[in-house]
């Protein structure tokens, strides 16, 4: 009975083990349970797996423009779902810790989805490499709430990210009140490497040639490069989707990657040992060893369709991301995919661990698509939803009889988006629509 237990327990461990794997752990995990299972044999992607791979990635690439005008959802099952897009990203350590720094802000919602979107040009030293043009055209968000973003951004840790240069990563880690640091940080860096200029320093500023030594003696204590504690001293590592969107004329599909691992089954060899053997001892354990990989590939069977189902879910909930870009993210939490696909929410917390969705816009981690709205209020992507809805019904509302804020509120609400009347007033006014009396009267007019 104990013997039992243990072994029951022991099977669930490693089921969830597996469920928290991205491809590259689990090809890693494979070829482990291969040196300790002699009955196991592992199978590399098939070149058939290849070709087929280019082809996908090549009509994904294609669809590209062709996202903006899509609509609807359609969820494909095929057997050859095979897809692979490898990604250099040498500061990805360092992209997801500025990930979950944003994943946790409540304040700012406005500013959630450029900011999310910013991470992404931080490079493994640290520093943003985009201008604030591109990430607007990126966005398509206006340049002060690109400002404001960046800002957020440089207020994380490390001390010094999101630079866009080694004089702004000085600064940001110098202390405010450090005048005679940040006027040194700010415009005399190449000053400072010269030690001859430190009379003409101390005589600029007005302050002794020891008060300059010591202020650069502070700035040289700060980190030039703050992103290299991340990825600075390790091998490039690489992102490998395990979920691929693609748009086809009016569908969605959502694709997993199963050739990004090896296929693993029993030896045959170990097989014919165990029909012929007359070895009790011997037909024991080739069943043993034969039995683990039987759970090992129920483990991995289970893995992929949570992993399937919940990718399927969330392109669903965010299809508007998919269409229009970042700053139409919903809200959405993983309690909601929970109950949508009728799940733990830990279960779907383990489905989406350290797994990336591949879509014409990019590589996304999966929790990317998870936003968090404060409680009672709508946050940045749940405010540009509830807009989007409002100038929908507005615009398709009885001109002879116009909603008035109230009815539209109510309608909202009905839909699914928590809102109130004065809310609405101010989105209405924000979006450039009168109220229902004038509505009436100029369409009358």
């Amino acid at each position: 009975m104990d013997l039992s237990m243990k072994q029951t327990q022991q099977q669930m461990e490693q089921s969830v083990r597996i469920l928290q794997m991205d491809s590259f752990q689990l090809t890693d995990y494979i070829k482990e349970v291969m040196l300790e299972n002699p009955v196991l044999d592992m199978e590399p992607p098939k070149e058939r797996g290849q070709a087929l791979a280019l082809k996908k990635m090549q009509w994904l690439e294609d669809q590209a423009k062709r996202e903006q005008e899509n609509t609807g959802y359609y969820e494909e099952e095929e057997d050859e779902s095979l897809l692979e897009k490898t990604a250099a990203a040498p500061g990805e350590t360092l992209t997801e810790h500025l990930l979950s720094q944003i994943a946790m802000l409540d304040g700012e919602s406005a500013l959630l989805p450029i900011l999310r979107q910013a991470a992404y040009y931080v490079n493994s030293n640290g520093y943003l490499d985009a201008a604030e043009e591109d990430i607007c055209r990126e966005t398509h968000c206006r340049p002060e709430q690109v400002q404001k973003a960046i800002a957020a951004l440089q207020k994380l840790d490390p001390p010094g990210v999101g630079a866009r240069n080694l004089s702004e990563c000085l600064l940001l880690q110098l202390e405010p009140d450090d005048r005679l640091a940040r006027d040194l940080a700010a415009s005399c860096l190449e000053d400072i490497a010269k030690d001859n200029r430190r009379s003409a320093l101390a005589e600029q500023f007005q302050v002794s040639e020891d008060e300059i030594e010591k202020a650069i003696a502070r700035i040289r204590r700060l980190n030039p490069k703050p992103g290299s504690q991340y990825g600075g001293s390790r091998a490039p590592q690489y992102i490998r989707p395990d979920i691929v969107v693609t748009a086809f004329e009016d569908r969605y599909y959502v694709m997993l990657c199963e050739f990004a691992y090896p296929e693993i089954h029993l030896n045959e060899g170990y097989l014919q040992m165990a029909k012929e053997t007359e070895d009790p001892e011997v037909l024991a354990y080739i069943n043993e060893k034969a039995g683990q990989i039987q759970w090992m590939q129920k483990c991995i069977e289970n893995r992929n369709e949570a992993l399937l189902t919940v990718a399927k879910a969330i392109v669903k909930c965010q299809e508007r991301f998919f269409r229009y870009g970042p700053q139409h993210l919903n809200i959405l939490r993983m309690r909601d995919i929970a109950e949508i696909v009728n799940l733990d929410e830990s279960t779907v917390s383990r489905a989406v661990k350290d797994k990336y969705l591949q879509c014409a816009g990019g590589v996304y981690p999966l929790r990317y698509f998870f936003v968090k709205g404060l409680e009672g209020e709508v946050s940045a992507a749940g405010s540009e939803n509830a807009k989007w809805e409002l100038r929908r019904l507005i615009e398709e509302e009885n001109h002879e009889r116009p909603l008035s804020d109230q009815q539209l509120a109510d309608s909202l609400n009905a839909a699914g988006v928590e809102i109130s009347r004065r809310t609405v007033i101010q989105y209405r006014e924000e979006l450039g629509f009168p109220p229902a009396s004038e509505r009436a009267h100029s369409h009358s007019s």
